[in-house]
């Protein structure tokens, strides 16, 4: 079959006939109509002259009203210059409409996602699909739709004559492969010109036509030349309104046709006025309006202030579905290829977001359901799930990976009966890629240690032979192993065991205290329960008598918490004088890394704590208040004990001989330790890390 198509170059000259699909409309940059053998295209040779605006022919009035569209596109004419205008009287036509804020852009992180800006935005528009699917990410040139759009999916369906006047090049050329292929009957490039979108708008209104698409770019050109608040931008918004009146007011002259208006915005504008594309919430702003009811998607008017308000409006791929769904040309729902839903009729699912399982095979859904209607879920075309009305999730656990990548899913959440209540988003499940290496333990921290234990055995020895560990009584507590985070084997202290003397818990004594040093750093794995703690605290490693945190020395206390961690403490006191760190906590039951790292010449304490539940947490840059020749304390540290050995007798104000447990204030413990280090320097918190993230003992460095 021979296509030909005709080309009018001549701004204001209307050609004009009859209704048919031969009609040539004026154009100010180029006319084309696409015809061929079969359909009686012509060039329009031989049709009656008559003015643009009359129509050559009203159809009477038989049978019910014919359903015919109007979708009008004001590129740059943002939501809060739209609100302002009706509010303040300049544009009375829009005031006509119920006009809602709706989100351009798709949902940041998500592959939905695209930039705010035109070719984009036109292409959401026009197909009800976002970047995923329709494929245009810019506005380069030459790109073509990879969705259907509504022209495509009308004509499928059987539908009438369907045109477009638009203003801007690039939007021509994104609607020609659709004349081409003889879904959009009329297209006319008017070339930045709008009295041409208007004059071929209601030509094509009067000839007949079942779809008028109109696009405005002048808006935008205004902005981006003198501003939002300029008269150019105001004048421009008021001439477009008086289009739009203009369009509406010659559908009102048809005879038996009942027209549905929407109007809308490919996307915001920043403060500026300029178009940057950009994920924030002005440029994410635009709107629809409709001369009809909407359903409650259009409901609320106010503007949104942050993206997380604006993700539950209506979005601009609601277009194309409210367009089909007042055609009632609504794909089923096994076949839904849409992002978004119907803004008039029954209110449809929305806002359906997917996000991948805890177990990284799984994909759970969620959506906000309208008020009534059993909830049907489909997965690629076949329903996997039937729900009572008003649910809002569905956790789909038979996706059936075994192996990490992207699957994408096509998901179909339906509330009621199809079409009225129809809608399909996409989502992706994404398994996680393999978590990546742990990071390498840093080699540096070999530098400036002065005592390592890496346990292992018992009874614990130095691997620097530069000090010494073991139970503060023989007749006490003498340690047992315990898995440590490395599959190895750490000291695990219960203070349950005593000597009547009330020794109990571990001691560490040095040959060369670090404490003596201008710079120190003591580090180490520890492992609670977090159970039985009081107020009073319990001691975890201190070289001071704890009965009193302002007595000399250094400690590090467990108090109680929550049911899931507890509080560690850091401690620094000279007698008279005392620094706390009292913020950081640590999870019961799990390996954590503590270290305390102070600097005497800076006069800076660092604290932290490794989690694996909590993360790190810090506290750096504390001044060091204390006087640095009383941190030595008593010369000794103390393992689930403080300096003197006897705190758990000590804080219940007891003598020998002591009996465990004697004393509720201050209950016996279980502690285990792991990789205790002390470094001459301070240990660097990139460092820390690294002893952390790599899950190494230091033993791998000191062979």
């Amino acid at each position: 079959m021979r296509r030909h198509t005709v080309v009018q170059l001549a701004c204001g000259l209307a050609l004009l006939g009859a209704f048919s699909a031969t009609a040539s409309l004026s154009g100010c940059g180029g006319v084309s109509q696409a015809g061929g053998s079969g359909s009686g295209g012509t060039s329009g040779s031989g049709a009656a002259n008559t003015q643009p605006g009359t129509p050559a022919s009203t159809p009477a009035a038989t049978g019910p009203a014919a359903k015919k569209m109007l979708l009008v596109e004001l590129d740059g004419v943002t939501y809060n210059a739209l609100s302002a205008g009706m509010a303040g009287g300049t544009l009375p036509n829009l005031a006509k409409l119920t006009v809602a804020p709706a989100y351009s852009g798709g949902v940041n992180g998500t592959l939905s996602q695209q930039p705010n800006l035109d070719t984009p935005g036109w292409a959401s528009i026009l197909t009800g699909t976002w970047a995923d699917r329709h494929q245009i990410n810019s506005d380069a040139p030459n790109q073509a739709s990879h969705s259907s759009t509504v022209f495509q999916l009308l004509k499928t369906a059987g539908f009438g004559t369907m045109g477009a006047a638009v203003d801007s090049n690039g939007l021509a050329a994104l609607l020609t492969p659709d004349q081409n292929a003889g879904n959009l009957n009329t297209l006319v490039n008017c070339a930045s010109v709008d009295a041409c979108v208007t004059q071929n708008g209601v030509s094509m209104i009067d000839n007949g036509y079942s779809l008028v698409v109109a696009q405005y770019h002048s808006a935008q050109d205004a902005a981006l030349n003198a501003g939002l608040s300029s008269t150019n931008y105001a004048s421009t918004l008021t001439q477009l309104d008086s289009a739009l009146g203009t369009l509406v007011a010659e559908t009102a002259k048809r005879s038996n046709e009942n027209w549905l208006v929407v109007v809308t915005s490919s996307h915001g504008l920043n403060a500026a006025g300029g178009t940057d594309g950009l994920p924030l919430p002005l440029e994410s702003t635009s709107f629809i309006a409709l001369n009809q009811a909407p359903n409650a998607r259009l409901g609320n008017t106010t503007a949104p202030s942050t993206m997380a308000a604006l993700y539950t409006r209506a979005s601009i791929a609601d277009v194309t579905p409210t367009l089909l769904a007042y055609q009632s040309a609504l794909p089923a729902a096994a076949t839904y290829a849409l992002d978004g839903g119907q803004l008039i009729g029954a209110t449809p699912v929305s806002q359906l977001i997917g996000t991948t399982g805890s177990d990284n095979a799984s994909l759970v859904l969620t959506w906000t359901a309208p008020a009534s209607g059993a909830i049907s879920v489909l997965r690629n075309g076949t329903q996997i799930a039937s729900l009572p009305a008003g649910t809002a999730t569905y956790t789909d656990s038979q996706l059936g990976l075994t192996a990490t990548g992207v699957y994408p899913f096509n998901y179909t959440v339906v509330a009621g009966s199809a079409p009225l209540a129809t809608i399909t988003q996409v989502v992706y499940v994404q398994p996680p890629p393999p978590p990546p290496p742990p990071p390498p333990l840093a080699t540096t921290l070999t530098t400036g240690l002065s005592s390592y234990y890496p346990f292992g055995a018992l009874p614990p020895v130095d691997r620097l032979n530069a000090s010494t560990m073991g139970p503060w009584a023989a007749d006490a507590d003498g340690g047992s192993l315990f898995a440590d985070p490395f599959g190895g084997k750490g000291l695990q202290i219960d203070t349950h065991t005593v000597d009547t003397n009330g020794f109990d818990g571990y001691k560490l004594t040095q040959t060369n205290d670090v404490t003596t040093h201008a710079q120190f750093t003591i580090g180490f794995w520890f492992y609670t329960s977090c159970a039985n703690l009081t107020g009073n605290g319990t001691p975890i490693f201190s070289n001071k008598n704890y009965y009193s945190g302002g007595n000399a020395g250094i400690a590090i206390g467990l108090f109680p918490g929550s049911s899931a961690s507890c509080n560690i403490r850091f401690n620094l006191g000279d007698g008279s004088t005392r620094n706390d760190i009292n913020s950081l906590n640590v999870s019961a039951n799990k390996w954590t890394y503590l270290a305390l790292t102070i600097d005497t010449a800076a006069k800076k304490i660092n604290a932290y704590v490794f989690d694996p539940v909590l993360g790190e947490q810090k506290v750096l840059g504390q001044a060091l208040s204390v006087n640095i020749a009383k941190l030595p304390g008593l010369g000794v540290f103390g393992l689930n004990e403080d300096g003197t050995g006897h705190y758990y007798m000590n804080a219940c104000n007891d003598t020998p001989p002591y009996t465990v447990g004697k004393c509720a204030a201050t209950p016996p413990d279980v502690q285990a330790f792991s990789d205790l280090a002390l470094w001459t320097r301070v240990v660097t918190e990139t460092e820390l890390q690294s002893v952390f993230g790599s899950g190494q003992p230091l033993s791998t460095l000191t062979h």
